[in-house]
Order: structure tokens, then sequence, then C-alpha cells
């Protein structure tokens, strides 16, 4: 692997330096130089920040779309060329006397466990000037502390004790906001710097009094809605109350009119002397889709249509036709379609009223 390294590192360097005495003022692309080296252009940007250090390099340009296909034999050529021909790379610059003073320093407060924003301001340079050499150097860089990251002045430290102080005393964020004249979101950032849990809103008096409530009603079995009518509030307050304490909802038993449960006897008495939902409708005078409702609120199986008059004449008239249609002049479901300009769902309504399956092709005689 370092030999890898020590072979791309050594190739870009006589790639540059040929760029350089062959066209000094042109700067290189480093996603050219990525696509013919076959390395990534982070890597090429990497190797060519070390070489700088040591090497007089041309300039770099921004970046461009990828490199063409002439361009990159070209390239692999120009390589070819150099590395055949045994041409000696020698040094053109070697660090001077305040670069050697410089990493001698950072290295030595790196042993003392320092960061990289407390080196800087102990030197005097940069942050970006220290990783610059901790890169060269292969050194890691090491967390900021808590006071390294960002020198924060007086009134914000200030607010920070204070926070804390209110914090350790049992005050909500609201409560501190209000005290220190900060917003809410202001004092949840400092909590979330210093590392506090946040504390949550104390809650008032009437709030406790409804939990309170609440909790008794429950207790004593009644439902959120009797709740709700007890206690005055609204339906969906009392169910934020009973999540908020853990409590279980007590499910809703709706009680039923006696015009309901004399409905459903006569449902179920009718229903036993095997009458259909069709007929029961007819008999009680309410609609089909009331009976199918009282029957599945019962868990009564419908039973099926009879052939009992129930339906219109017109339905009646229709069925017998497509009866004759079918059986004796064999026609199929398309054809007597066509005849009676029905629609298809018409036509197989009415076959399946009769009780006769589907036929797919008509068997009339040429």
């Amino acid at each position: 692997m370092a030999f890898s390294n020590q072979s791309t590192k050594l190739r870009l360097l006589k790639l540059l330096q040929h760029s350089l005495s062959t066209q000094p003022n042109t700067p290189v692309s480093l996603s050219e130089l990525a696509q013919t080296l076959n390395v990534s252009r982070e890597r090429v940007r990497q190797l060519y920040r070390k070489l700088a250090v040591e090497y007089t390099l041309p300039p770099v340009r921004k970046r461009r779309p990828g490199i063409s296909e002439n361009d990159r034999h070209q390239a692999n050529d120009a390589v070819t060329k150099l590395t055949r021909s045994g041409d000696v790379v020698h040094k053109l610059r070697t660090p001077s006397p305040q670069t050697l003073a410089l990493e001698a320093e950072v290295r030595k407060y790196i042993k003392q466990n320092m960061s990289v924003p407390e080196i800087a301001r102990k030197i005097g340079r940069p942050a970006p000037t220290i990783y610059t050499v901790l890169q060269r150097l292969g050194l890691p860089f090491k967390r900021a502390k808590d006071t390294g990251r960002r020198l924060r002045n007086s009134s914000t430290l200030a607010l920070e004790v204070e926070v804390r102080k209110y914090n350790e005393h049992g005050l909500s964020t609201h409560e501190i906001a209000k005290r220190t004249g900060r917003s809410e979101s202001n004092i949840q950032r400092i909590h979330h710097r210093l590392h506090i849990p946040l504390p949550r809103r104390r809650k008032s008096r009437e709030t406790q009094a409804l939990e309170a409530e609440v909790r008794a009603y429950s207790e004593q079995g009644l439902t959120t809605a009797e709740i709700a009518r007890k206690t005055g509030k609204h339906l969906q307050t009392i169910y934020r109350v009973l999540h908020r304490l853990g409590i279980p909802f007590n499910s809703v038993l709706r009680r039923k009119s006696p015009e309901t449960r004399t409905l459903e006897a006569e449902v179920r008495k009718y229903s036993e002397q095997g009458m259909s939902a069709p007929e029961i409708a007819g008999k009680i005078g309410k609609t089909r889709t009331t009976i199918y409702s009282v029957l599945s609120r019962l868990g009564i199986p419908f039973k099926g249509v009879k052939d009992t008059g129930l339906r219109n004449p017109k339905t009646r008239a229709f069925d017998a036709e497509v009866k004759w249609y079918y059986f004796s002049l064999g026609m199929s479901s398309k054809d007597i379609a066509s005849i009676n300009r029905r629609d298809m769902k018409t036509v197989y309504a009415a076959l399946h009223r009769l009780g006769i399956p589907l036929r797919k092709q008509s068997r009339r005689s040429g």
C-alpha cells in the first residue's frame, strides 16, 4: 500500500513539473489529473498540498467537466515517456526555518493534548493554518473543548451561569425564559450546549386539579364522554389528560333506545323464521340497508333472496325476458344486452338473480 501511494505521488509530481516546464502560466486541473492517475480528486488534492510544501508547483484551476479521451491518452503518454527516460526529480524548495519552527511548536502543543483552536490562540495563527500543519505532519486532530471551539463573551457566559442556576432550582424552560428575558428557543440551545436535560414545564394549579378530577372519575369506571360532561371540558382535552397520565381509555357503551331494541327483536324473530333481508324489510317497513345493518350488528348471517315477488313488475318482466332469451334461444349475455339495449352489468345482475351461470359464446344456429 505504501509503494502504491509513493508511486501515485511520484507520478503526480512528474506530471505537475512537466506541466510547469511546458506551460508555466497555465493552471492545472485536479479532476483531469485524478482521471489520468486513476485516483480520486480528493486524493490528488491531498498529494498536491503535501508536494506544495517542498516543491514549486503550477497553480490549480477551478473544477471543470471531465477530461476527454484524447487528453487522457496524451497525459498517459507523457507520464510513460518521463518514467522510461529515468529523469531524476530534484527538490525545488525546502521548508523555511519559520515553517520548521511552527511545525515543532504545533507538535509540542499536540503532545500536551491541546485542541486546534487552543493551539491557534497560543501561537497566534488562524485555525486553518494549524489544521494544515497537522495534516502535513500526519497528526490526528484533537476535539475542541467546551471553551476552545468558540470564545463566548462575558454576557453569554453570565447567561449560561444564570440558566444553570435556575435549572438547579427546578424551573422550567418557559420560566427561565421569562426571568432572563430571552426566548425559549435560546434557553433550549443553552441547555443543549451545556449538556443539561431540558426540564419539564411545570403544571398550573388548574391542570393539576383537572388531572386529579379525571383520575378520580376514571377510577369510578366513567367513560371518556361521561368525564367530559362531568368536568365541562372538551372530549379531546380529556383524551390528552388520560394519555398524559397513562390511564387507559374506558370504552364508550352507547345505550340503545327502545325503538332500536324493538327493531332488533323483530329482525331476530323474522330471521329465525327463515325470511331474507328484503322480506324482513318489506314486512317491517324499513329499508334493506337498515335491515342489513341490524343483522350485521346482531351477528346473524344474511339469508338469500327468494323469488317472492318483492321486485317491481319491470324487473320481473326483464328477468323473464332474459331467461327466455337465454334458455329458449340459447343467446349469450352479450346478445341479450344488445337486443334489449341494456348494459352488460344489468344483464349479469338479472342472470345472478335467476341463478343462471354466465355463457361466453352464443349457441345460435345459423
